[in-house]
């Protein structure tokens, strides 16, 4: 079914996760990972774009900080998004990071016992940490090591002229006024962004900042 997506975004490294609750539930066969790969967080969001793109680097690169070499865990893992659901793209980046990691806000599994609790462990907290970046926090529930990621959306490189070209081919292509040369030429435009950020990860260290939190 992946096969219906471009190949870039098929070439993305997934996150490869633990989820005990599932195998203790029965639904793996043994004690094995699940994979997550940018094409599944597509299905979930309905399309790929900067933020989305942004959402799962976070994610993955979050991850890697706190676990190391160690697979990280799903359900185990507690995020607070600095700003409100409603508030620009944050919710639509928590959707990604819910996900990803298992968190849920209070609308999530209750858990089993005093085991596998996904409810309340994503939360939004209006707080500005940095007023040129949207921040999260990720923590582990084991052993309260956590990381924050600072995201400079404006900071992401991108030549002005193609800029300026996806911005006039927008009006056209969202009203289905623009012609197919005009729509392969929006989503050639769109898509190089996503794939710089995914792919080449270009100048992300100025766009993307992760540092550990103390406790």
């Amino acid at each position: 079914m992946d096969n219906i997506f471009k190949e870039s975004l098929r070439k993305v490294a997934p996150v490869r996760l633990k989820e005990p609750l599932a195998e203790t539930l029965g639904a793996l066969d043994g004690e094995g990972t699940i994979e997550y790969g940018f094409t599944d967080v597509v299905k979930m969001a309905g399309h790929a774009c900067p933020t989305v793109s942004a959402a799962y680097l976070s994610c993955q690169l979050a991850l890697k900080k706190l676990y190391g070499e160690e697979i990280p865990v799903r359900g185990d893992i507690a995020v607070t998004v600095c700003g409100e659901p409603d508030d620009g793209v944050y919710g639509v980046m928590a959707q990604v990071f819910g996900y990803l990691t298992g968190a849920a806000v209070e609308t999530g599994f209750k858990g089993l016992g005093p085991r596998f609790k996904r409810k309340d462990l994503l939360k939004f907290e209006a707080k500005e940490i940095d007023p040129e970046a949207m921040c999260f926090e990720f923590r582990r529930q084991d052993t309260g090591k956590a990381v924050l990621v600072r995201f400079y959306p404006r900071r992401i490189p991108f030549p002005e002229a193609r800029a300026r070209r996806l911005g006039e081919l927008m009006q056209p292509v969202v009203w289905e006024a623009a012609t197919a040369e005009e729509k392969k030429e929006f989503q050639e435009l769109w898509m190089s962004k996503v794939e710089d950020m995914l792919l080449q990860r270009k100048e992300i260290e100025h766009w993307l900042k992760l540092e550990e939190v103390n406790k």
